[in-house]
């Protein structure tokens, strides 16, 4: 993992000041990338690396020259073993063992087509030297970042937005449109951003700009769903079981493939579970396995994560989380995820990358994505019972079922509670008909963001906008999709690319020089298990219906058949005391600090903030501890735009620099 940076200038500049310039964005950047940095600069690209050396530790410098190209890239590829066998065959010559060079070969050889090839995680910048064209790629899922900035007739690039703050003259603000939308969906849509006039090249696309032609084209190379019709199907599911392992073991090979240790995260649940065990099943000698515990009670799982790395005997660093270092780390975190959150979730993340930098480790195998293409989130089961009630909506019994939605949250199975929750549901049954049905229940959830943005903003919750916007990012064949397969498509193209992979992922490990491996997210195993039937994935409500039976037995039952736990860390109780807000949130949520950063709506916050003016309640419910964070957050973001740090980068960690 690396971070990468790029200057296109689309009329020329001049040289010396684009090195300048490029140094400045990279020095930002070398969280990402502590092992060495380096640059290449012309008159027209200019090119910045800073590396995490994961394979071919001494001969993977970049930014990568050849005759003909200059490569700055940021990510894996994990079949370039395969891969450069391949462009053996078609007469590459190869000077480095890097997946680097790889990826530039690949290219090469198949054009911008080779793309499709890869199987990886990857953000790159490509520059064709002989055609003075500019290639710049995005993993299919979203899992690495490259953002975008057009400024003054000069394209900018970079894996993360505080890079552009380095550009003189510039400076981050909010657009309250897509602030809003980033509200309402935990997520902008298409390729926006929070921010105005940064955009993010989409997952799943590259982009080609043409300095001699002053063209710029955006190609879609892959899209959820799309070989929905030629997938074989298993016949039983017992072969669903059989091929879901063979899957998940082979994404987990060649996630393995490093030059150095890899570590895995146990978590207590069954997705991390899972890929610890496949681990230990590879690669059999012993390997070191990272948790997070919480003194919260109501967040911890040690006792679910003692029972796996008891199974592993593996080599097991855990980290104590209380409400004091999430409150002490909340401001960093938002440093780097660089957007406002909904949560705290990504702090204990954020720390535990430290510890597992400080081990000596550099990779690590986690989790993410089993919910997203299991059906193992809330929305699939709440989705589920409305279009079931749906088709009787007078029926007395259907409703009943929304006792069983959730095990782990008593009050859904209580009586005296029924008669609220078939209300709060009824509401959706005529609003789950258009291709926003799915996400429907959190733009409800989230809705109460509306009202707090300053009203001289004139943005409000306008749903047509955003189901038109929805609909420019359908594929073609998406009305063949079942309701649930529509649900995937939503909550994989919002919540986990744009804030899961993100601020729980790419951002929490890669402040620290971490890099994250998501064997959930292999596209062969995606698309293969896409078009399974729905109660493969979700029988009745029994969410990871085929992975809790393909792996019952090889890991413990009590993780097989526990009830799904959200990842969740202290929110509102890590920030108030007796008597009040901490010090650094409250100035944060302060009268001055709002009015002067103009994104919240004064007396909105004035009255909101006095629910805390006499301590914690024994229990706040979701929207006051989303709409905490989202506040906090939000405005913490905006400092941080506004008060960037300085970095300065080690001339004695500088191993490219090439002007031409």
């Amino acid at each position: 993992m690396c971070g990468i940076a790029g200057i296109f200038s689309k009329e020329g500049g001049v040289a010396a000041e684009w090195k300048v310039q490029i140094q400045k964005m990279i020095a930002p950047l070398t969280h990402r990338g502590p092992d060495g940095w380096g640059i290449y600069c012309t008159d027209t690209i200019t090119l910045g690396h800073a590396r995490l050396s994961i394979i071919d530790l001494s001969g993977g410098a970049q930014p990568f020259i050849t005759e003909d190209y200059v490569l700055s890239f940021n990510g894996e590829i994990y079949n370039y073993i395969e891969l450069k066998d391949e462009c053996i065959k078609k007469g590459a010559v190869f000077r480095t063992h890097s997946d680097t060079e790889v990826l530039l070969k690949t290219i090469e050889i198949f054009g911008v087509d080779g793309i499709k090839k890869f199987n990886g995680q990857y953000a790159f910048l490509l520059w064709n030297k002989k055609d003075k064209k500019l290639v710049t790629g995005r993993d299919r899922f979203g899992e690495r970042p490259l953002y975008i900035l057009e400024l003054n007739n000069t394209v900018y690039f970079a894996s993360e937005m505080k890079a552009f703050d380095t550009i003189p003259g510039f400076c981050r603000e909010y657009d309250a449109s897509n602030l809003l939308e980033h509200g309402l969906l935990w997520n902008t849509l298409q390729d926006q951003t929070v921010w105005k006039n940064i955009r993010s090249v989409e997952p799943g696309t590259f982009e080609l700009f043409d300095y001699n032609q002053r063209t710029h084209k955006i190609v879609r190379y892959y899209s959820l769903g799309e070989t929905l019709f030629s997938q074989k199907q298993p016949e039983t599911f017992s072969d669903a079981q059989e091929r879901l392992k063979l899957l998940l073991s082979e994404s987990v090979r060649i996630r393995l493939r490093s030059d150095v240790p890899v570590g895995v995260y146990i978590s207590g649940g069954i997705d991390s579970s899972v890929i610890a065990a496949i681990t230990a099943s590879i690669q059999h000698e012993r390997f070191k396995t990272f948790s997070v515990t919480f003194s919260d009670q109501q967040y911890d799982e040690s006792t679910y994560q003692n029972e796996m790395v008891a199974l592993l005997s593996s080599q097991h660093a855990s980290l104590s989380i209380d409400y004091d270092r999430v409150r002490d780390n909340y401001f960093e975190a938002v440093y780097h995820t660089e957007r406002p959150l909904f949560r705290t979730a990504p702090v204990p993340l954020f720390l535990l990358s430290d510890l597992v930098r400080e081990s000596t480790i550099k990779v690590v195998l986690t989790g993410e994505a089993s919910d997203e293409i299991l059906f193992g989130y809330d929305s699939f089961k709440e989705l589920k019972l409305i279009k079931f009630w749906q088709k009787q909506p007078a029926s007395v019994l259907r409703p009943l079922l929304i006792r069983k939605l959730y095990p782990h949250l008593g009050h859904y199975a209580e009586s005296n509670q029924y008669g609220l929750m078939k209300t709060y549901y009824e509401d959706f049954l005529g609003m789950c008909d258009n291709e926003f049905a799915s996400a429907a229940i959190r733009i409800a959830n989230n809705g109460i963001i509306a009202h707090s943005l300053n009203k001289e903003s004139g943005v409000s919750l306008n749903r047509e906008r955003l189901l038109d916007r929805m609909r420019k990012m359908l594929p073609e064949n998406y009305s063949h999709f079942s309701d649930l397969q529509k649900n995937q498509f939503t909550e994989m193209r919002t919540l986990l690319s744009g804030y899961l992979l993100s601020s729980q992922g790419d951002r929490m490990t890669m402040s620290h020089g971490v890099e994250g491996r998501y064997p959930f997210l292999d596209h062969t195993l995606i698309e293969e298990v896409f078009a399974w039937p729905d109660n493969y994935k979700l029988r009745g409500f029994e969410q990871k219906y085929a992975l809790r039976k393909a792996y019952t037995g090889m890991i413990p039952d009590s993780i097989i058949q526990r009830p799904k736990l959200p990842y969740q860390a202290p929110d509102v109780k890590s920030f108030v005391r007796s008597e009040g807000v901490c010090t650094q949130a409250g100035e944060f949520l302060s009268e001055r600090m709002i009015k002067e950063y103009g994104v919240f709506d004064s007396r909105f916050i004035e009255r909101f903030m006095k629910k805390f003016s006499q301590g914690i309640k024994e229990q706040y419910g979701y929207r006051d501890n989303m709409l905490f964070a989202f506040i906090l957050s939000a405005q913490m973001a905006l400092y941080w735009a506004k008060n960037p740090k300085t970095v300065r980068l080690k001339d004695e960690l500088k191993v490219v620099d090439i002007s031409e």
